[in-house]
């Protein structure tokens, strides 16, 4: 499929398609053909036995299978990866298939729709696809494949899941991964992947998918090496109830870890002992991550999704909770945040998950390679053992805005999968496709370049205060000149920066390639670009993505408002002093801390058997950022969050400059905000800290997702047996902070006990139990029952129910 030595009309003129580097195979299909839209249409499978619309789902992933073919017979052809697969087949490996999977859970346990979650993972039809793909076109067995994943919230969401299902053998973890445990649905849909397989699949070779899910819904494990007749799921986390599934292995020319333990399945067991490396022969690493944004790193793909994917949740050298590589140190963790995420890593005090301060008031980290290292540490130690690693991305739907598969998630229609050898340099093409929404002529007449040798500009809006009001202007932006992970990763010997692109484009019918990097299809002799558009950036660190749109802001209301905020972000974060805050910059003062260990627990708690616990965590976790802002607003003066806050406060902004009404700030008279125009900061904070203190859609309606509604939650659940959240476990009325309040205001009840302390002057709108108070030791906490319960309350050790 590759157009060899073809000299090409751009738009730049004339010139020769890429040629040298690692190939990456990509293939353009039509979204709507791929797997779009098959949550609806599982839905009705498991509710209604619906025959067609199983039908419908086969059509589609018949479809996705027919355009990886494209791309993975085009991978084929450059390297002749088969036969390095085949040869390490005759050995006794296994191809272990690693998806991406946050969330867990694309199957609504009790509607069987889809959920939020689903736009953290990788489609389960995309990996049904690839799966039959090597079955059938590669001629290798079922039997000879498995799938594995180390997903933070795994545990967390089978434990959730035990105690839904009330009758019959509990939810395993792998179980959570199948989607199904007996005639219980929910979790992510590997069941359904295998009743593809076993329908649609080439039947010559004797085998059958469905083997192997027995085991995974009655919890056996079978090391790899022991299994002949079976496709096995494996939980790469758990190595805690049985240490020899774990081997040490060194990590060489690590930044953050001399030895990393990790499951043997990935590794292979001790080359030393014949036994050991029966069972444990090692694996062919199937990597399928999915083209999405990131809340740290610049976007999570090929190297993340090994880089953290890989890190195992339970597993403890002194054989407790003490995780290495998880928080909080309880049964069940629910975040990797004992891996370095930042490169200044804060001396965390165990008992408030503050950072901790030395004598000076300044605080007390230490030096690590970062993210970053986090990341080469672990994909270095696995390929070191002598693990072949190829990578196919699911970039049929990108992920827009959030990872996390919380919500604010959204799907951008992308309709490619890409596929290489080298993790570098595909990763490097995912992300030059992902952050440059212009084509090759704007893109090289902005002068730009992405710090690599190349031309891959965002056009993004950038605010200006013209003395009357705060406009929106284009410019361009470049956040691949802001990362270092790819450098870094070529010289620790993962891959080559250099790439050139094969395929096919299903949507015209040409073959793809690429020019400078750039992704095109071929028409005669004239290369078409394929360029995305939507703006990708992730909500939570709108600073680093849209740094030029950001730092539009600061100006504009600095110059507006008197304020130095833009100052204080660069003293904080720009340790260089060049004007410019790279992803490898995210200051000294312990940002991350807290939020890996309350993250956790927000996370841990949902696994409990008390369900106020989640309310608890809840609100330490989503006070952290506002409380730390301000050392006015707590009683050890931190200060850790308060740039962070810049960040989220702009975001606010833009999304109000994008309201189609344009309305009067109230803050200064004359400026208006709407229609492309940005209202001040002082407006944007306010409607932020509002939504924080009250709900989104405060002040029409309370939520339940705030500090105010974790509150009332809370206190509903202890003191009114849950009269307005309801009894459906882990789904709470969204509506319950709001009927309580109603009740109240109606005279229908008195106000429960609790007292929420919140800002001067933001007491709300007639709220109960509300007081307004500028006490650092009261500020934004809340007190239940007779003063006997303070939060926020981060206690991170496992709790007995109704403590």
């Amino acid at each position: 499929m590759r157009i060899k030595e073809k000299l090409i009309h751009t738009a730049l003129g004339d010139g020769m398609i890429d040629k040298d580097g690692a190939a990456v195979a990509v293939a353009r299909m039509d979204v709507k053909k791929s797997y779009k839209g098959t949550g609806p249409l599982l839905q009705k499978v498991i509710r209604d036995t619906d025959e067609a619309a199983w039908q419908d789902i086969k059509a589609k992933i018949n479809y996705t299978y027919e355009n990886i073919d494209a791309a993975l017979t085009a991978l084929e052809e450059e390297t002749g990866f088969l036969a390095l697969l085949r040869k390490r087949l005759d050995l006794g490996q296994k191809i272990l298939f690693k998806p991406n999977l946050v969330s867990t859970e694309n199957i609504d346990p009790y509607t069987y729709g889809p959920t939020p979650g689903s736009t953290g993972n990788t489609e389960w039809p995309f990996v049904a696809a690839v799966m039959r793909w090597f079955h059938d076109k590669a001629g290798i067995s079922y039997y000879r494949m498995c799938i594995g994943e180390a997903a933070t919230a795994l545990s967390s969401v089978a434990a959730h899941y035990r105690r839904i299902k009330t009758a019959g053998r509990p939810v395993t973890t792998e179980a959570v991964i199948e989607g199904r445990s007996d005639n219980f649905y929910g979790g992510w849909g590997f069941y359904f992947v295998r009743r593809y397989l076993a329908e649609a699949s080439d039947t010559s070779m004797g085998d059958d998918a469905m083997q192997g899910l027995e085991e995974s819904m009655a919890g056996i494990y079978l090391p790899p090496g022991k299994v002949t007749d079976k496709l096995m799921v494996y939980d790469l986390n758990r190595i805690c109830d049985d240490p020899a599934k774990g081997r040490d292995i060194p990590v060489p020319g690590g930044e953050n870890f001399d030895s990393l333990i990790l499951h043997k399945v990935i590794i292979g067991g001790d080359p030393s002992d014949a036994a050991d490396r029966s069972a444990y022969p090692g694996c062919i690493l199937v990597n399928l991550p999915r083209l999405k944004v990131h809340a740290q790193a610049l976007f999570t793909n090929i190297i993340k999704n090994l880089g953290i994917g890989l890190y195992p949740m339970e597993v403890s050298r002194s054989s407790n909770c003490a995780w290495e590589y998880a928080t909080p140190h309880r049964k069940i963790p629910g975040m990797k945040g004992a891996i370095p995420h930042q490169v200044w890593v804060p001396e965390m005090d165990s008992a408030t998950c503050l950072p901790r301060k030395g004598v000076d008031g300044s605080y007390l980290v230490k030096k690590t390679g970062g993210l970053t290292g986090t990341m080469i540490d672990i994909i270095a130690a696995v390929a070191n053992q002598n693990i072949f690693m190829m990578h196919i991305v699911d970039a049929v739907e990108g992920i827009n805005r959030d990872h996390q598969g919380q919500g604010l998630g959204i799907k951008e229609p992308e309709g490619l999968v890409m596929a290489g050898i080298d993790p570098v340099a595909a990763d490097l093409f995912c992300a030059r496709y992902m952050f440059s929404n212009v084509g090759l002529k704007e893109a090289e007449e902005s002068g730009l370049d992405d710090g690599m040798g190349g031309y891959f500009p965002q056009a993004v809006p950038v605010p200006r205060y013209d003395g009357q009001a705060i406009i929106t202007e284009k410019a361009y932006d470049c956040p691949l000149r802001r990362d270092y992970c790819f450098e870094r990763a070529e010289q620790r010997g993962l891959g080559k920066r250099s790439y050139y692109v094969v395929g096919h484009d299903a949507i015209t019918g040409h073959p793809l390639a690429s020019f400078r990097g750039r992704l095109g299809f071929v028409e005669g002799n004239r290369f078409n670009e394929i360029v995305t558009s939507a703006l990708y950036s992730d909500t939570y660190k709108m600073p680093w993505d849209l740094q030029k749109t950001f730092f539009g802001y600061m100006d504009a209301v600095d110059t507006l408002e008197g304020t130095s905020r833009k100052r204080s972000f660069l003293d904080a974060f720009d340790e260089t002093g060049d004007g410019t805050v790279t992803y490898e910059e995210y200051g000294k003062k312990g940002l991350y801390g807290p939020t890996n260990i309350l993250g956790g627990l927000n996370m841990s708690t949902k696994a409990d058997e008390d369900e106020s616990e989640p309310f608890r965590a809840f609100y330490a976790m989503l006070s952290n950022v506002p409380r730390c802002s301000n050392p006015k607003w707590n009683p050890e003066g931190h200060d850790f969050t308060r740039e962070q806050v810049y960040g989220l406060v702009t975001v606010v902004a833009q999304l109000m400059s994008q309201s189609p009404k344009e309305e009067a700030d109230p803050f200064f008279a004359g400026l208006m905000w709407g229609k492309g125009k940005w209202p001040s900061y002082s407006l944007a904070f306010d409607r932020y800290i509002k939504q924080v203190l009250y709900g989104w859609k405060y002040p029409a309606r309370i939520g339940i997702s705030s500090l105010y509604g974790s509150a009332c939650a809370f206190a509903d659940h202890r003191q009114n047996g849950r009269k307005f959240l309801g009894n459906v476990r882990g789904v709470p009325d969204p509506e319950a902070a709001q009927k309580y309040v109603e009740a109240v205001r109606e005279g229908r009840m008195m106000p429960l006990d609790f007292t929420f302390y919140t800002l001067p002057g933001y007491g709300g709108t007639n709220l109960p139990n509300v007081e307004e108070s500028s006490d650092p030791k009261k500020v934004l906490t809340v007190i239940f029952e007779g003063g006997t319960k303070h939060w926020p309350d981060p206690r991170t050790e496992d709790l007995e129910p109704g403590t």
